[in-house]
């Protein structure tokens, strides 16, 4: 069953990481990293902002550079949204499938032996 409610907060989803695209374009300052703040060290998700930015922008060395895990995650992650949306929209569970879950682990395990390692080099 199709459900409009859901479609339509999605596309307010959309709209809301449109318009903070477009804060953070023409005003420079991004949501601060809380994590950031109290313990003085990048968090796994930093530098997100920047890649995404420089995406925009088709600078993909400067996109690699700001975030490489999620840089080189994207097409997953990608997939994993269109899936998880479709299914939402459709008011479906979603089912993972095994290579997945695999995906995801490996994906949550690389970034946070990233966000370990950026803060000892």
């Amino acid at each position: 069953m199709f459900s409009f409610r859901r479609l339509s907060n999605l596309i307010a989803g959309a709209v809301l990481l449109a318009c903070y695209y477009g804060f953070v374009k023409y005003t420079g300052t991004g949501i601060p990293c809380l994590f950031r703040y109290i313990f003085h060290v990048q968090c796994p998700g930093c530098g997100v902002t920047h890649m995404l930015l420089a995406l925009a922008k088709g600078k993909m060395q400067e996109a690699f550079c700001s975030h490489p895990v999620i840089f080189c995650a994207l097409p997953f992650l990608g997939w994993i949204l269109v899936k998880y949306s479709g299914s939402y929209v459709m008011c479906r569970t979603t089912v993972w499938k095994k290579w997945e879950q695999i995906g995801m682990v490996l994906f949550l395990i690389a970034l946070i032996g990233f966000g370990v390692f950026r803060n000892i080099v």
